[in-house]
């Protein structure tokens, strides 16, 4: 299954219409299960579409994202602070979109601005009592699961939660000559569910009871994405339809000839979500060439 790891893309398509009478929506979206295609290339080495079709509404239109929504909290991965007491001993922490003017770093890089409530947790941490809980570290899901080595700004507001003990590689400053810290350390991380707004489980059956198929367990990858901005207008209802194609090579041969559920959610930007589970199928049934 490790073969198939990073053949996983995504497309989408939506079909509007805006609402020219007084909406009757909640500003919620409603997001319904309308159909389901499996489109197989020639090749076989080339990837294969899983293509959803999802029936939306939404009162006042806030539906989609764009690039611009990368800061907390639509940041892609919460780091934590220590914080004996609290559930876990560990507290998350967002980040912001810090661009950067310093070859040979990259040009953005996420920075913790939050004022720490203790020092920032890394794969040492587990080593400290009241920690033993956090998972080990392995060199075989770094940057899949639990740890990630990156490059990780901290900003004047949170130098306390770094000392000497990490790997700071570099010193920034900026008009003002406040100091931030640029990291290269083994530091925990969870992804943050809010940088998607439509997430996707797979659910499978050899004829018995369902089981979720982890792709992040399995393969350290995601079918959950992003939809993009689907109106420039300000609390305008809507209802359409969004194509979502999930792309990967591994359909086949994971799926093959078993049974299949997806639970899907779609979100608008205030977080606010629908959650619908697609009837069960199996690949050549919903096969459209």
């Amino acid at each position: 299954m490790k073969g198939i790891k990073g053949l996983i893309l995504f497309g989408f398509l939506a079909f509007l219409s805006s609402c020219f009478e007084p909406p009757e929506y909640e500003n919620s979206p409603v997001a319904t299960f309308n159909s389901i295609e499996f489109k197989v290339t020639p090749e076989l080495a080339d990837a294969d579409s899983l293509i959803i079709y999802v029936d939306f509404r939404d009162g006042d239109g806030d539906m989609g994202l764009d690039d611009s929504y990368r800061s907390d909290p639509y940041h892609e991965r919460n780091f934590f602070y220590e914080d004996l007491g609290s559930e876990n001993n560990i507290k998350a922490v967002g980040t912001i979109l810090q661009a950067v003017n310093r070859p040979p770093y990259p040009t953005t890089i996420p920075m913790i601005v939050t004022p720490p409530t203790g020092k920032l947790v890394t794969n040492r941490t587990r080593n400290k009592p009241g920690f033993e809980t956090l998972p080990p570290f392995s060199s075989a899901t770094v940057d899949c699961q639990d740890y990630t080595i990156q490059y990780l700004l901290i900003a004047p507001a949170a130098k306390n939660s770094i000392d000497e003990t990490y790997a700071i590689v570099d010193t920034l400053r900026d008009q003002s000559q406040n100091e931030y810290y640029l990291l290269n350390d083994t530091t925990y991380f969870e992804t943050n569910l809010n940088h998607y707004n439509i997430l996707v489980r797979f659910f499978e059956s050899n004829g018995g009871p369902y089981t979720e198929f982890s792709w992040e367990e399995e393969l350290c990858s995601t079918f959950n994405g992003r939809y993009p901005i689907l109106t420039d207008k300000t609390n305008t209802p809507l209802e359409g339809t969004i194509r979502y194609s999930m792309v990967s090579a591994g359909f086949i041969p994971l799926f093959s000839i078993k049974n299949l559920k997806l639970e899907v959610t779609v979100k608008d930007r205030a977080f606010n979500q629908s959650t619908f589970t697609t009837p069960e199928f199996t690949l050549d049934k919903i096969r459209v060439n």
